[in-house]
């Protein structure tokens, strides 16, 4: 006669509101109330993490704790996260999954040094590394646009403020202001090839160096509010770009 788990075992188990368990035991949980269809206990269980992979875009907070970083104990590879949702139907949850395997990059999705946890399936590795191009392609166009492209019907590049010390050439195209930008353009959109951070917030990090040089406060909030918009468009394509929309 086969035994099958009481649900009050598994609910003693279940974390206090917003505390998220290591992830082996988050995934224990989350195997045997999907396998025995505990609805409630799995319900309990995902509203733990609602946080860290949130369904819209005014929910991508930088200030709070996103993707494999929720959980507790050893942090699981992003990887092994995708894939326990992608088994387990925590459909909502896919879009950032997806996203927070694929921005580490080629090399990450596909190290064959990963468990086999981790190790994704050829369907989810082909729809992760579309997603990927995707996002980095969409990435260094709409960042060059932002930083490089000129708002006043010049060419020049930065604000058309005469105070604005990108403008010291008087329309000319002046190297130093050239080279300041493309900085900007490079800290932005990474230095890895093939990875992408295209839903990072712009911090000072972006500027440190330029910012009162190459660059004044109106030049700044005009790139971070563009980048926001950028950031909520790539938001928008992550369920198509990821294979998720049929």
């Amino acid at each position: 006669m086969i035994e099958y788990p009481l649900i009050s075992d598994y609910a003693a188990r279940l974390p206090e509101k917003n505390h998220v368990p290591d992830f082996s035991t988050f995934s224990s949980l989350l195997r045997v109330s999907t396998n025995y269809e505990m609805l409630s206990v799995r319900a309990q269980l995902l509203e733990t993490i609602r946080d860290a992979y949130p369904e819209d875009f005014e929910g991508v907070n930088p200030s709070k704790t996103l993707g494999e970083n929720v959980f507790g104990g050893p942090k699981p590879h992003p990887n092994a996260v995708l894939n326990l949702f992608v088994r387990h139907g925590v459909t909502w949850a896919l879009p950032m999954a997806y996203y927070m395997a694929a921005r580490r990059g080629l090399g990450s999705l596909m190290d064959p040094q990963l468990s086999q946890s981790a190790t994704l399936s050829s369907q989810t590795l082909r729809s992760a590394m579309g997603g990927l191009m995707a996002l980095r392609e969409m990435e260094l166009k709409e960042t060059y646009r932002i930083v490089f492209t000129p708002k006043d019907g010049t060419n020049r590049v930065g604000c058309s403020s005469t105070q604005c010390p990108s403008q010291k050439s008087k329309g000319v195209l002046d190297a130093g202001v050239v080279a300041a930008h493309q900085r900007v353009y490079d800290r932005i959109t990474g230095s890895k090839v093939g990875a992408t951070r295209i839903l990072q917030v712009l911090g000072a990090s972006e500027f440190a160096g330029d910012t009162g040089s190459e660059f004044c406060q109106v030049c700044v909030k005009k790139i971070q509010v563009a980048h926001a918009e950028v950031r909520g468009k790539a938001w928008a394509a992550l369920p198509e770009v990821f294979g998720l929309r049929a």
